[in-house]
């Protein structure tokens, strides 16, 4: 009796109809690995245009470090500033559209949350160091009552300190300014600063540019894709094997025989 053969084996009707089913699960498997690389890597903007803010206490933890996934996310929170305390940071770069930038000043206030934690506020850019300071003396000067107000803002790094004087900073760095006169020894604070970006700033908003964002891999999806590209292969390797099965069970009963 002549030996059968796995391609003769194969192309019998039975074998060529589980072939079209076991494509169809492989397909269908080959598709959800698909979706699942689809979800593996994704962009994740960081603009204010298109981010959602998220409350600041579930952003950050005071007296907790800066976190670099942190950095440029759009927050929101209730904090009243602080009366008698304002600052100005210079060297601060502001764009002002068609990729032109000009150097000027940042007026940066300490506030203090809802939840009575310390947060550092930058509430302006002027374009000139007589008018910041000008500003920022006239807010250290108020004898009006600071109200509970909300805030919306990018939320930024601490800078390394540098020197100062006068209340004329460098850099804006959060522990520097935490520890100035006047400010209280015992508050838990924020490791980094609050763009001010809704309409609670003074002088211009501040515009530090568009940060386009990240792309982030997950890899609990990436192995979710593997194994579905492993499954779509078993279904044609089961195929294979069956009909191989039957190859090898044909030819030993014609030995036998």
């Amino acid at each position: 009796m002549p030996r059968v053969t796995f391609l003769k084996e194969s192309t019998k009707p039975k074998w060529i109809a589980g072939l079209l089913l076991a494509l169809a699960v492989a397909a269908a498997f080959a598709s959800l690995a698909q979706w699942q690389a689809e979800r593996t890597f994704r962009f994740i903007p960081k603009t204010p245009e298109v981010q959602v803010a998220v409350p600041l206490n579930e952003l950050a933890e005071p007296s907790s470090p800066f976190l670099t996934k942190q950095a440029d996310r759009l927050v929101e929170f209730e904090a009243t500033p602080m009366a008698g305390q304002a600052f100005v940071i210079k060297n601060r770069i502001q764009l002002l559209g068609n990729g032109e930038a000009q150097n000027g000043f940042w007026v940066v206030q300490p506030a203090i949350t809802f939840d009575g934690d310390l947060v550092v506020l930058a509430t302006g850019w002027f374009a000139f160091q007589e008018a910041a300071l000008s500003e920022a003396k006239e807010i250290r000067e108020s004898v009006s009552i600071a109200a509970l107000q909300k805030f919306q803002g990018l939320y930024e790094p601490s800078e390394d300190p540098m020197p100062a004087q006068a209340g004329l900073f460098e850099s804006l760095s959060v522990p520097q300014l935490i520890n100035q006169p006047g400010l209280p020894e015992q508050i838990t604070s924020y490791a980094g600063f609050v763009i001010v970006q809704n309409d609670s700033y003074i002088g211009e908003q501040i515009l530090i540019g568009v940060n386009p964002g990240e792309n982030t891999f997950n890899w609990l999806t990436a192995f979710y894709a593997a194994e579905w590209v492993l499954f779509a292969f078993s279904a044609i390797f089961l195929w294979g094997r069956l009909v191989q099965d039957e190859v090898n069970r044909q030819n030993r009963e014609g030995s036998i025989e």
